[in-house]
Formats: C-alpha cells, structure tokens, sequence
C-alpha cells in the first residue's frame, strides 16, 4: 500500500475535526469547551468508554461484511435488513431461552444472529446466482422487506410492552450478554474486533478460500480461467457479510442498554458501517479503529448536547463529511494510480531503426 493511501484516512481525520472546530465557532461554542466535553463523554470515564467500544462493535462487524464482499468483487447493501432480520431471530431465540444457563443462552443468541444474517443474505445471493438481479438492486429493496416484517413482528407475536407500545417482551437475563467487570457499560463483545480482525487478515493472506476472494474481485476472467468459480466464491461472500452483520444485530440487542427488542433498534448501523469500511480503506485492522470513531461521534454528540446545548445532529454532519471526503479521495488516488500506469513509450532512435533494417 502507497505512503498516500496510508495518510489519506488520517487527512480525512484532520479536515473532519476542522470542519467540526469551524461550525462551533459558527454556533457560539468554544471549541476547547467542547473537546473537553468530548473526551469525557466519549472516553473520560470507565463507563462512557465501555459505552462507545460496546457501540463500535455492531459497526466493526458490519465494516467486515463489506469488506469480504467487495474484496470478491461483489457490492450489496443489505446490511440494514440483515442486521435486523439477524436481530429478530436472535430475539425470537432469545426469548425462548427463559431457564437456559448463560453459558447456552448466550451462544445461542448469537448463532441465531449469524443464521438470520445470512439466511437474508441468502435471498440477495441466490437472486443475482440464479436470476441474475444485480445485489446492489435487491439488496436495498430487501432492507425495506425486513423493516416491515419486524415492525409487524413486535406489534404482533412478540409484543411484551403492557402499553402498547412496539417492543418485545424483556429479554430473559441469562441471555443478556455478560459485562467486564468494573465497566457495566463494556460488553465482552469487544473483544470480538481484534478476534475477528485477525482471522480476516490471516484468511485472506493463507487460505485458499482468501485467495479466491482475491482472485475473483481482482479479475474475475482471470480467475475463471485458474480454475476458480467466482460466482461461487461471490455467493459465500455475501452469505458471510451476512452473518457479520445478522451478529451485529444481536449485538445490537443483547449487548445494549435495553434488554429489548424495539421498533427502529438498527439506527444506521447498517449504512454507517459501510462508512466505516470505507474511511479503513477495507483494511480489517483499521476498521477498529474506524468504528471507534465513528462510535465516539455518536456517543460523543449526545454529551455536547447535555453540556454545552450543541445539536445532536452534529455528529450526523461530521459523518456526512467523512463519507464524501473518503469518497472523493478514493477518485483522487483511483487517478492517481491509472495516471501512474500509463508510462510513455520513448520513440525508437536512429540507431535503434538502423539495426533493425539490418536484421
């Protein structure tokens, strides 16, 4: 990777946090001010730092979903609907679990999280397989498929709210999943980053399966043509980038502060973490510390807002930003590179088209 590609999401960084500097100034509020209020709502005590790695975590997950399918060449975003279709399996599950022992309950959760993923994925998988439906096109229209079905869902079979209002019944507590001890707020989950990030680094570099990846989102006519079946290779792709983000689902869930299913739980993850993989530059690596910023951006809005009055909807623009100069500055470098590529043939000299006549 080129020293330009290694800075660019550090510059994006830097620009984001000026744009953030200039609109405090715009509305009033010092910006030293705020960066205190920022560090302290975000990372300043053990309980608002569990709360912004906790929420990482369903974005790091979703990041990793696109990043195995685009690195095959294949470019869906359904994460939305799997994260929700992931979460009301793991809920249903979850809520059948009321005198399953922890150490049962809490796998399970997250198995059915994996299986609703990926089972919804399935459906964008088989459609371009089979029917030849672009995944991009299917994918998007199945997200507005599973918001319907899970507002149905808790409005109907499983509606716990006494009031009426569109939650699940509470979840058991042996299937909430268990905290670091100290920091209520941090879910072990955590722990799911580097774990996850690891395997993803080592399966694309040393197994076959990671080659194939490669090989497919590389030159599909090339791989083809070694033996490989980019379609297949394309299939499990979207089927794992599901099961990444159906676990990010239950995280979603059973990892939070509501020990609940509600209407809307997804809020974004599914399109944030696309940002996320994005601002990694679809590195496994840096998509940990790309979800931890992004998660401090969410976290972080909602202290400036109680401390300082400074509107929530802050946060949104500073992502915003971030995704338009990720983007912009993926054309730039894209440029960059073909402009490299075209190296120009120095004309042959006299002497040159002198021995070849003689030849």
């Amino acid at each position: 990777m080129s020293l330009a590609r290694l800075l660019a999401p550090v510059g994006i960084v830097l620009v984001a946090v000026l744009a953030a500097i200039t609109l405090l100034f715009g509305i009033g509020v010092s910006p030293a001010a705020a960066a205190v209020a920022f560090w302290q709502g975000t990372f300043g005590t053990p309980i608002n730092l569990g709360v912004t790695l906790t929420q990482a975590v369903p974005l790091f997950l979703v990041a990793l979903g696109w990043i195995v399918t685009t690195k095959a060449g294949r470019i869906h975003v359904g994460f939305p609907g799997q994260i929700i279709t992931g979460g009301t399996l793991a809920t249903t599950v979850g809520l059948m679990c009321g005198d399953v022992p922890a150490i049962v309950a809490v796998p399970l959760t997250a198995v059915a999280g994996i299986a609703g993923g990926a089972l919804w994925a399935a459906i964008t998988a088989w459609l371009w397989a089979v029917r030849g439906v672009l995944e991009i096109v299917s994918s998007l229209l199945l997200n507005l498929v599973a918001v319907q079905i899970a507002n149905w869902l808790i409005r109907g079979p499983l509606r716990g709210s006494l009031d009426g209002q569109p939650q699940s019944a509470t979840f058991p507590a042996s299937t909430l999943w268990p905290s670091v001890p100290g920091i209520p707020a941090l879910s072990f989950d955590v722990l799911l980053m580097p774990l996850l990030a690891a395997l993803l680094v080592f399966m694309f570099a040393r197994t076959p399966f990671g080659f194939d990846v490669r090989a497919s989102g590389g030159n599909e006519t090339a791989a083809r043509w070694s033996g490989i079946r980019p379609r297949r290779t394309g299939v499990t792709a979207i089927l794992i980038s599901g099961g990444f983000a159906g676990l990010a689902g239950a995280a979603l869930l059973f990892a939070g502060s509501a020990p609940w299913m509600s209407d809307g739980f997804e809020a974004g993850v599914g399109f944030n973490g696309i940002a996320v993989a994005l601002l990694a530059r679809n590195s496994p690596i840096g998509a940990i510390f790309a979800a931890v910023i992004f998660s401090a951006l969410n976290v972080g809005s909602t202290a400036l807002q109680a401390k300082l009055d400074v509107p929530s909807s802050l946060a949104a623009v500073l992502q915003g930003a971030i995704i338009v100069l990720v983007l912009l500055s993926s054309v730039l470098l894209h440029n960059r590179a073909k402009r490299a590529q075209k190296t120009p043939v120095d004309a042959p000299t006299r002497p040159a088209l002198a021995s070849v006549g003689q030849v």
